[in-house]
């Protein structure tokens, strides 16, 4: 698994890759390149929303070129055992054939079916035909000793002199009949055949090989002979060589992952399919990974959502609430005022009665009183306003307490402003 870094999370995967030590998959430097196309064909495809999805999506890169490099390790194995599989039955038939052919010359009336119902065989059969045909076609016109005895082999008989069948009879007695020297070619025949000619052989072979038609016939139904059995073999060659081409499949596909009997190579390719396997797996997983993950989109777009009107209904109702604390603040700062206000009118109109009032009782005072009157009469006038402001000066102190700055302030310039209009009613 790629780990992130903190101060670079878009490069930590690249990073990881460059320093295998971050990364639990060991890439190339020179294979780097198509982990990071990887990655990037999986971003288009999937478009990942969260740094889950992209963390998912780069260990799923990793996951794939692992799977695709397992799998071409796997298949250049597979190619490699194939061919050698393949060698390996093309000899065992090659070796089969070579036994049969053997026992085919030897005893071909029962071996020439045998090695017939090879491919092999028939190809051999249809090439030794194609060559007789080809030298019945030639400027000469013959053919030789050698291919007059092959002849016999392949119709079952055998090619020695004395144990000739009746296909082999017919066969060489037209072939002597086109020699122009069927003396010596019969001495040659008897030497091939580990035989001696003797008293009696003369009749036998003028009887039976050369009582034959003239050489023109004798080269025409030779031809015919070999066209026929050319074509009979052909036919066969091409129905084996199908056949012969299942059996190396079977045979190669059978010997997969058996090592072709090394122990080195069977464990060798049980470790490799274990690998390819597990990187299968890893990328199996972490694709429902990340295809739960997509799908799990939904749900937290639909969980945002509800955070989102939760939060909305959460900063109206303290809107609300703080406007209607604001408002109950501000009625009871207006209540106070008011009370303040109504307060400070009544303290300011019992002073300026009680000035109005002192004021009266002067001007009623007859000028002839005497001396003490008028001095008593004007000290009272004098002290109870001084003593009707300090009781107003103590009130106004009372109210004040505890109110903050600018609410004092407030008061003080309320004050004034009632002074200044007591004032000039007294003055009025």
């Amino acid at each position: 698994m790629i780990q992130t870094s903190s101060d670079s999370p878009h490069k930590s995967p690249m990073n990881a890759l460059r320093h295998g030590l971050t990364s639990s998959v060991h890439v190339p430097e020179d294979k780097i390149y198509q982990v990071d196309r990887l990655r990037q064909e999986l971003i288009r495809t999937h478009q990942p929303q969260s740094a889950d999805e992209r963390d998912c999506i780069s260990e799923l890169a990793l996951a794939r070129w692992k799977m695709l490099e397992t799998d071409r390790q796997m298949d250049l194995r597979i190619q490699a055992e194939s061919e050698q599989a393949g060698m390996i039955f093309d000899r065992k038939m090659l070796d089969q054939f070579e036994i049969d052919e053997k026992l085919w010359h030897s005893h071909p009336h029962f071996r020439r079916d045998l090695l017939g119902q090879t491919y092999r065989g028939a190809a051999l059969f249809e090439q030794l035909w194609s060559e007789i045909l080809g030298a019945l076609d030639s400027k000469i016109q013959r053919v030789s000793l050698t291919q007059a005895r092959t002849m016999a082999l392949m119709v079952g008989s055998s090619s020695k002199i004395h144990e000739l069948s009746q296909d082999g009879l017919w066969l060489f007695s037209r072939f002597l009949k086109m020699e122009t020297k069927p003396a010596q070619t019969i001495l040659q025949w008897a030497q091939f055949s580990n035989t001696i000619l003797v008293v009696g052989d003369t009749d036998f072979i003028n009887e039976h090989f050369l009582s034959a038609a003239n050489p023109a016939t004798c080269h025409k139904e030779l031809k015919q002979r070999a066209t026929k059995e050319h074509a009979f073999w052909m036919l066969r060659k091409r129905d084996l060589e199908m056949e012969y081409a299942t059996q190396r499949k079977q045979f190669v596909a059978m010997s997969m992952g058996t090592g072709l009997g090394d122990l080195k190579l069977a464990n060798d390719a049980r470790l490799a399919l274990r690998y390819q396997i597990t990187a299968q797996n890893r990328a199996d997983k972490l694709t429902r990974r990340l295809d739960g993950l997509k799908r799990h989109r939904n749900l937290l777009e639909y969980r945002a959502t509800k955070a989102e009107e939760r939060e909305a209904r959460r900063l109206e109702l303290q809107s609300r609430d703080e406007s209607a604390a604001y408002a109950m603040m501000s009625d009871a700062q207006t209540d106070e005022n008011e009370l303040m206000n109504h307060e400070l009118e009544e303290a300011f109109e019992g002073l300026a009665a009680m000035m109005a009032q002192n004021a009266s009782e002067i001007n009623k005072t007859q000028p002839d009183e005497s001396k003490e009157v008028a001095t008593a009469v004007q000290n009272k006038v004098v002290d109870q306003p001084v003593e009707v402001e300090g009781r107003l000066k103590d009130r106004i102190e009372r109210m004040m307490k505890g109110r903050s700055r600018s609410e004092v302030a407030r008061i003080k310039k309320q004050v004034k402003a009632l002074r200044r209009g007591s004032e000039m009613a007294a003055s009025v």
